[in-house]
């Protein structure tokens, strides 16, 4: 506290006409100080939430993803920003599933056939993938990373059997 403002504050505390009156004002003054430090929780209602993230550091197919399809496995983000004040329902969507659902991944167990020729496998977002290309072994975490090195459509696919430098993660393209 610089020196005018000691000066003021003592000021105003002698023209108090008790000590229990300057009492109530420290001690009014010592809760307003903190109430500025930790705030009245306004601004926890305000803040937003952390996005509920996989292994990866992406959304799951079905997450919420705030309108932006970056924060995606897949890559995409279905449903329009909400208006001010309105509830964001925006949620990450599989893309080229050719009939394949969640869980149905040819690389664990019995293939699961899909499209005119390919099987089904599971993505690092959850998600039903239909391909029949043997894939190429990547470092990938989102589709989006696949489909810079091999095109457009790819997902990066977990096939734990294979890749084992890369985790068993690999790009394929989508089965046409």
């Amino acid at each position: 506290m610089d020196g005018p403002r000691f000066d003021a504050l003592t000021r105003v505390l002698a023209s108090l006409s008790s000590r229990r009156a300057v009492t109530h004002a420290l001690a009014g003054g010592a809760f307003a100080a903190l109430g500025l430090a930790f705030g009245d929780g306004a601004d926890a209602k305000r803040k937003k939430k952390r996005l509920d993230v996989n292994r990866f550091g992406c959304v799951n197919l079905g997450g919420k993803c705030r309108g932006n399809d970056a924060h995606c496995c897949s890559g995409v983000c279905e449903g329009k920003r909400p208006k001010k004040g309105r509830r964001d329902r925006s949620r990450c969507a599989a893309h080229d599933t050719g009939g394949c659902l969640p869980g149905q991944d040819s690389c664990i167990s019995e293939t699961f056939p899909c499209g005119t020729n390919g099987a089904c496998f599971q993505t690092t977002g959850n998600a039903g993938y239909c391909s029949a290309s043997a894939g190429l072994c990547a470092d990938c975490i989102t589709d989006t990373d696949c489909q810079r090195v091999i095109g457009a459509g790819a997902a990066c696919v977990i096939c734990s059997g294979e890749c084992p430098q890369t985790g068993g993660r690999g790009c394929f393209l989508p089965e046409t």
